[in-house]
């Protein structure tokens, strides 16, 4: 385990904290178990990235800033999207759909260690989808 490793793990899991403590009074409604799946997909591409800038920089140098930063905007945009209560279903569901298609061109490199934001992100569009009604709002 190296310092980068240790670092993103410290980086994730102060954002797993903030997220149940911001949700520990809300109970477990479907909508506040969306924001934990998309807060746990910050998390888990917060600490993918960190854990791999410094072996993304060796191999591919400054290429290394969209090949990370893809993952890191497409985690944050659906939080953004949850907080501003705008398109927040859509939003999830598109940014899990390229999470996945962005772990997939990166191949079994280090795309592979994409596909867990990709699946929390699934899951949070699932329950966003549970604590809609049929108008469409939650």
């Amino acid at each position: 385990m190296n310092v980068a490793t240790i670092a993103g793990g410290l980086v994730a899991l102060f954002i797993v904290a903030a997220a149940f403590v911001t949700l520990r009074g809300r109970g477990t409604a479907p909508r506040s178990v969306g924001l934990i799946m998309r807060l746990l997909a910050v998390a888990a591409t917060a600490w993918i990235v960190v854990a791999l800038l410094p072996f993304t920089i060796d191999d591919s140098g400054a290429a290394a800033g969209y090949l990370l930063g893809v993952p890191v905007v497409v985690a944050v945009c659906p939080l953004i999207a949850d907080l501003t209560h705008r398109a927040v279903h859509i939003t999830t569901t598109v940014a899990a759909l390229v999470m996945l298609v962005w772990a997939l061109i990166l191949g079994l490199g280090i795309g592979l260690w994409f596909v867990l934001p990709a699946v929390l992100l699934g899951m949070a569009a699932i329950a966003t989808t549970a604590s809609t009604d049929r108008s469409g709002r939650p």
